[in-house]
C-alpha cells in the first residue's frame, strides 16, 4: 500500500474512537530536589537512552493530528519541560496543526528572555508549581532557595508580554502545606489579572520508586496529611467556594474524589472503569503508552506511527487491562480526571455533568 492510501486507511478507522488525553513526558529530568518528587534522581527506565529528535517527535505530532479533532491538547511535562531546548519549536509546530497545548513547569527557568520567547511560540496554557504562599514552606518542599520567588517572578513576566495566555497554579496538598490551602485558593481568586486558575492535586508516590502500595506509610508518610477530617474540611471549603465560582480548576466531583481518596487511598475511589483506555504517553526517549503501568506499544525513535497502535491488537488488550486497574494513580486522580465519570461518594453517586472542569 503506498504511503497517500496508508494514510486515508487509517483516517478512516479514527473516525470512532478517539483520544482524549495526550501527555508527552519531553524529559526526565529536574533542576529542584523536591521531597514528594524524585525526577530529579536518575531515572533507571531511561538509563543510557537517546531521546527523540526534534523531528521525530514532530513526526509523531503531526500523525497524532489524524486521530483528534481541531483544538485538542497536548500537554508537555516533565521533570521540568523547559529543559528540552527544542520544546517551543515544538510547541509552536503543533499550534500550527491546530493543537492547544500547555506546559507543566516549576517556573525556575522563566526569566523575561524565556518568558517572552513561551509567548512567541503560541501556547495557550501554562501551569505553574506554587504550593504555599510562604517563600520558605515552598522553597523546603523543593529542595532549592528562591524557587517560590522565581514562580512569582515568572507570573509578572508573562504576564507582561501577553494578557491571553492561561496561567495556572499547581498545588499539591501535602501535611506542610495544608494550613495554607485555603489562603492561596483566595490569593489566586482575588488576583484575576495574575493568574487564571489553581488546581489542587493529591499527593502521590513520588516518581523514580518502586511501586508499593504502603508508600504512604513508610519512607514517604511526611508529606501525606496526618490529619484526615481537618484535610476533608479544606476540601469542603475549596468545594463550597467552586460551586460559587471562584477561579479552582478541579471540578466539584473531582475534590469530592480526593476526599474518599484520603479517606482511605487503598480503595480505588471510581465506580466506573479508569478513563485511561483513551489516554496517550510518550516518554522522554519515545516509549509509546495508553498508560505507563500497562504494555510498552512502540517507540517513537524506531518509527511507530500512532495511528496504528491506537487501533491496534496490543492497545486493545492494554484497554482491557486498564479497565480493570484498580489504582488511585496520579493521572487517574490528578491529570485526565473526566467529570462525567461517577464516583462512589460516600453512600451515593454524584454525576459530574454539572460541573466541568472548566
Amino acid at each position: 500500500m503506498n504511503n497517500n492510501l496508508k494514510d486515508q486507511a487509517i483516517k478512516d478507522k479514527t473516525k470512532a474512537l478517539k483520544p482524549g488525553f495526550c501527555c508527552i513526558g519531553i524529559v526526565d529530568s529536574c533542576m529542584l530536589k523536591c521531597k514528594m518528587c524524585q525526577k530529579w534522581q536518575e531515572d533507571l527506565g531511561t538509563k543510557g537512552f537517546s531521546q527523540p529528535t526534534t523531528e521525530q517527535w514532530k513526526t509523531f505530532i503531526r500523525q497524532l493530528r489524524d486521530l483528534v479533532d481541531e483544538g485538542f491538547e497536548i500537554d508537555f511535562g516533565g521533570g521540568e519541560a523547559l529543559m528540552r531546548k527544542d520544546l517551543l519549536e515544538l510547541v509552536s509546530y503543533a499550534k500550527g496543526l491546530g493543537f492547544k497545548n500547555a506546559i507543566a513547569s516549576n517556573g525556575f527557568l522563566i526569566d523575561e528572555e524565556m518568558a517572552k520567547r513561551i509567548v512567541d511560540s503560541g501556547l495557550d496554557s501554562i501551569v505553574l508549581s506554587l504550593d504555599s504562599l510562604k517563600n520558605e514552606v515552598h522553597d523546603r518542599m523543593r529542595g532549592v532557595e528562591g524557587v517560590a520567588q522565581r514562580v512569582h517572578n515568572a507570573i509578572k513576566y508573562l504576564r507582561k508580554y501577553s494578557k491571553d495566555i492561561h496561567i495556572g497554579i499547581c498545588s499539591i496538598i501535602m501535611e506542610q502545606t495544608l494550613d495554607g490551602i485555603l489562603d492561596l485558593a483566595e490569593w489566586v481568586n482575588i488576583n484575576r489579572d495574575k493568574t487564571n486558575s489553581i488546581l489542587f492535586m493529591a499527593p502521590m508516590q513520588p516518581n523514580n520508586t518502586a511501586l508499593d502500595a504502603d508508600w504512604y506509610k513508610e519512607d514517604f508518610s511526611f508529606f501525606w496529611p496526618k490529619d484526615i477530617g481537618k484535610t476533608s474540611a479544606i476540601l469542603d471549603e475549596l468545594i463550597s467556594r467552586r460551586k460559587q465560582g471562584h477561579w479552582i480548576g478541579d471540578s466539584v466531583v473531582q475534590l469530592e474524589a480526593f476526599k474518599a481518596y484520603f479517606a482511605n487511598p487503598d480503595k480505588f475511589v471510581k465506580k466506573s472503569p479508569c478513563n485511561l483506555d483513551r489516554a496517550i504517553h510518550a516518554s522522554s526517549i519515545g516509549d509509546i503508552f495508553l498508560c505507563y503501568r500497562w504494555a510498552l506499544l512502540g517507540n517513537i525513535k524506531e518509527g511507530a506511527d500512532i495511528r496504528e497502535i491506537w487501533h491496534s491488537e496490543a492497545a486493545q488488550n492494554a484497554r482491557a487491562d486498564i479497565r480493570k486497574c484498580q489504582d488511585n494513580c496520579h493521572f487517574l486522580l490528578n491529570c485526565f480526571f473526566e467529570g462525567d465519570y461517577p464516583f462512589a461518594l460516600g453512600t451515593g453517586v454524584v454525576q459530574a455533568a454539572e460541573n466541568k472542569t472548566e
